[in-house]
């Protein structure tokens, strides 16, 4: 039984910041060559699908809309279906079309249905104390990720999880988290395409979220070292993928060998 589609990480796989990896573009392009399915799942909540397929075009890998994945998109889907035509204060970065799109009204007070938080780079006090306004007066408490951290080109910055867990802390809530480890958005994929977890693979470059998302999900899984993670993280057991590889470069060739293994 072979691996019938891949599923990506972006932030730390494909890019690190506005840097392409090297070998990311080849390496989608012979995954397709060789027959594979290929999908975006990305935790990143502060911009739109648009935005990253976009942002995947300008490292020449060109993909349909349909295929790429982000917590925003996430995010306006889950209140789409559970709040249909609530109100919602979006804490996050340039997404409000996306949930405009799913019929969800975006408004700056207090009075919201529901507060959406995520990664924002503009962050004030004045944006946090709205927030911890409306959820203490009982709005819905959306997490779009707690991711702690994010890879850029000259290391790391803080993640949406540092706002996320003030919030929490603050307030007493938790909230309810849409992006990965949590199967919510794996689950589009799945709902949308008829994605098999058991013959796909999951390539990431954090243990705590992709790799842990696969594990739990039944689907195989692949670290990078070029993200957050690193082998002797992968090496001390608690969260164990399938494959270790220093990139995505690495992946085409992983895909193969492990195909050619199960034939013989």
């Amino acid at each position: 039984m072979g691996i019938e589609a891949v599923v990506f990480d972006m932030d730390g796989v494909i890019h690190r910041g506005k840097r392409a990896i090297p070998g990311a573009k080849e390496a989608v392009r012979e995954l397709r060559e060789a027959g594979k399915e290929i999908f975006f799942l990305t935790n990143n909540g502060s911009r739109t699908r648009k935005h990253f397929a976009e942002r995947l075009a300008s490292f020449g890998i060109n993909v349909p809309l349909e295929r790429v994945y982000c917590t925003s998109y996430g995010a306006a889907r889950y209140l789409s279906k559970e709040m249909p035509g609530c109100s919602a204060y979006i804490l996050e970065e340039d997404t409000e079309e996306e949930f405009t799109k799913a019929g969800i009204r975006c408004v700056q007070d207090e009075d919201a249905d529901a507060v959406v938080v995520g990664l924002d780079r503009k962050l004030t006090y004045e944006k946090l104390s709205v927030a911890f306004r409306a959820i203490m007066k009982g709005a819905a408490f959306i997490a779009t990720n707690d991711d702690p951290s994010y890879p850029v080109e000259e290391g790391f910055l803080p993640g949406a999880g540092a706002i996320v867990a003030s919030l929490a802390y603050s307030t007493k809530k938790r909230p309810h988290i849409i992006g990965k480890p949590e199967p919510y958005m794996l689950d589009l994929i799945v709902g949308e395409h008829g994605l098999r977890k058991g013959n796909a693979l999951m390539v990431g470059d954090q243990l705590s979220t992709d790799i842990l998302m696969a594990k739990r999900e039944g689907m195989m899984s692949a670290l990078v070292l070029t993200g957050v993670s690193s082998r002797a993280e992968a090496m001390e057991g608690k969260i164990s993928p399938d494959f270790v590889v220093e990139s995505i470069r690495e992946i085409p060739g992983v895909v193969r060998e492990w195909e050619e293994s199960t034939l013989r």
